[in-house]
């Protein structure tokens, strides 16, 4: 009866956030609420175990994003992000193609550390115009921004915490070099698809190759004048690795380093070598817009620690517990179709997307311990580059198919083979690691 009740509460709400009736910030929460009332909890117990507790379940992943969303607010305001999207444009010079994958490296960089979508509205609106200025249609464009966000936001923190916090390792014990390994491997099959898809794409449509100069001059040469800005110094360019850096380095040498630590290093680091004078106001106003940016992930956050306390709930495990140890997942073929051919159920906040209801199944999973640890992480590692490239309700997808003037939907059918084909070959990868 609770099994049912479960499929009955999932297929709802995933219903009404497929039709955009009840964003995801709404939708999470009531899942946990009717969970809790299906398990039979009192409503004391429901306001304290379920709400109040599950809000503050993931406080690590939501303070990470606001010390994240902080960094990016420095790299914004000090005009580091600015000037490094300048001089990756001028760097190609007349050579579209070199200025597009340039401009695509810069956004790939700028993505291990800006989340939200604030960072999102910033970097698109100075890479995008640039891009379509250099004769590429606006389609390829908006996908090839989108492919170079993802790629870069493997390593982000929101991804990593959350990673954790799936993976219970206590607070002093870093993350296994095995996941840093798989997300370096994950990293390079993004880079291969992305070089080849943009290479296929251009010479499809033709007009990037048969660009003239005149056009590619345009980069240089704004309509309007840009506000004058102090110059950056070389040094503080390379604010943006700095936290990852510091995340890799110390993780390599079994220190467990908090990316909250490093993002305040690299917030520290970015406005003492930008404006030595002026970087305790811009630090403050960082960390209050920070804030501000980070607030709807935060949101979502806490919807999500409700739906674990929801789901780890001992009459809904024992419910579903039985229906998940039943899948065969000793077989390496049955993991790659499940995670593979299925992963388009990440989109619309679907059964395997970790930001919405998959959260819950993926949590079950590693506590019935029906696949090794490692396995499953890296099978949510491919799943989310399907859910973060195709998904139509995200609010990146969403901002990037307005300016450039496509239905949001037309990304996804454009993504979504390729995003499962990288799924389906990191798959096969990690059954040779970790199976």
């Amino acid at each position: 009866m609770i099994a049912i009740g479960l499929l009955l509460i999932f297929l709802v709400f995933a219903t009404l956030m497929f039709l955009r009736k009840m964003p995801a910030l709404i939708a999470l929460p009531a899942m946990a609420v009717l969970i809790a009332i299906l398990a039979r909890l009192s409503a004391t117990d429901i306001l304290n175990g379920i709400i109040a507790n599950g809000s503050v379940k993931l406080a690590p992943v939501y303070v990470a994003v606001f010390a994240g969303a902080m960094m990016g607010r420095v790299l914004i305001q000090a005009g580091i992000a600015e000037e490094i999207i300048k001089r990756a444009a001028e760097f190609g010079g007349e050579r579209p193609l070199v200025v597009a994958f340039g401009l695509m490296l810069v956004t790939a960089i700028l993505f291990t550390t800006l989340q939200g979508l604030g960072a999102i509205i910033t970097v698109g609106s100075l890479v995008l115009p640039i891009m379509m200025s250099l004769g590429i249609p606006r389609k390829l464009a908006g996908v090839l921004f989108l492919l170079a966000f993802a790629t870069g936001f493997i390593f982000n923190p929101i991804l990593f915490t959350l990673y954790r916090q799936l993976l219970q390792l206590p607070d002093n014990q870093p993350m296994p070099p095995q996941a840093l390994t798989f997300a370096f491997i994950l990293l390079g099959l993004m880079i291969v698809f992305v070089i080849a898809y943009a290479l296929i794409a251009a010479k499809r449509s033709g007009e990037v190759l048969l660009l003239s100069a005149v056009a590619a001059r345009e980069v240089a040469t704004p309509t309007t004048k840009p506000a004058k800005r102090k110059a950056v110094p070389a040094i503080a360019l390379l604010t943006p690795v700095v936290p990852l850096v510091l995340f890799i380095g110390f993780n390599a040498l079994g220190i467990k380093l908090d990316f909250i630590a490093a993002f305040i290093i690299g917030s520290l680091y970015g406005v003492v070598t930008t404006n030595l004078r002026t970087s305790i106001q811009m630090l403050a106003s960082s960390a209050i817009k920070g804030i501000e940016d980070g607030a709807p992930a935060a949101i979502l956050m806490m919807g999500i620690g409700m739906l674990l306390n929801a789901l780890n709930l001992p009459p809904i495990k024992t419910a579903l517990e039985p229906l998940i140890v039943a899948l065969p997942f000793g077989s390496a073929f049955f993991y790659i179709a499940f995670f593979g051919l299925l992963s388009p159920l990440s989109l619309y906040r679907g059964p395997l997307n970790i930001f919405g209801i998959g959260v819950g199944l993926f949590t079950i999973m590693f506590a019935t311990g029906i696949l090794p640890a490692l396995a499953l992480l890296a099978a949510i590692m491919c799943v989310v580059q399907v859910q973060n490239i195709c998904d139509p309700t995200n609010t990146h997808n969403v901002w990037i198919a307005n300016f450039v003037g496509v239905p949001v939907e037309g990304l996804t059918k454009e993504t979504l083979l390729p995003a499962m084909l990288v799924c389906i070959v990191g798959l096969l990868i990690a059954v040779v690691l970790f199976f």
